[in-house]
């Protein structure tokens, strides 16, 4: 039986100083973490390009626009994707305990 797999890559740049095993590990952890983040596996794309919609629905907004009940869908979905997002950051760098640099991930569909 095959394992079926992520409809997304995950890749580790910028960082400075980490081995290969040290920065596979950390995409895996990023991976984990943003997938239990938002809901499984399955969940990540679409999570992602509704957050991308989202924002480019309001970015055009005023802060009291955006503030306003009628955009509270697109308010969530953006939070939902930044914390996830936020959480698996600090999941995938911690275990590093060290500057990584202007390390970032970078997910790619």
């Amino acid at each position: 039986m095959s394992e079926k797999t992520a409809p997304y890559t995950v890749k580790m740049v910028d960082a400075t100083g980490l081995s290969a095993a040290e920065r596979s590990a950390a995409e895996l952890r990023f991976r984990m973490a943003l997938e239990a983040g938002v809901g499984g596996r399955d969940l990540v794309v679409p999570t992602l390009q509704a957050c991308m919609l989202a924002r480019s629905l309001t970015s055009q907004l005023a802060p009291e626009e955006l503030a306003d009940a009628d955009h509270a869908a697109e308010r969530e979905v953006i939070a939902l994707w930044e914390n996830a997002e936020d959480r698996a950051i600090m999941t995938a760098l911690k275990p590093l305990n060290r500057d990584t640099g202007d390390a970032r991930f970078e997910i790619s569909l």
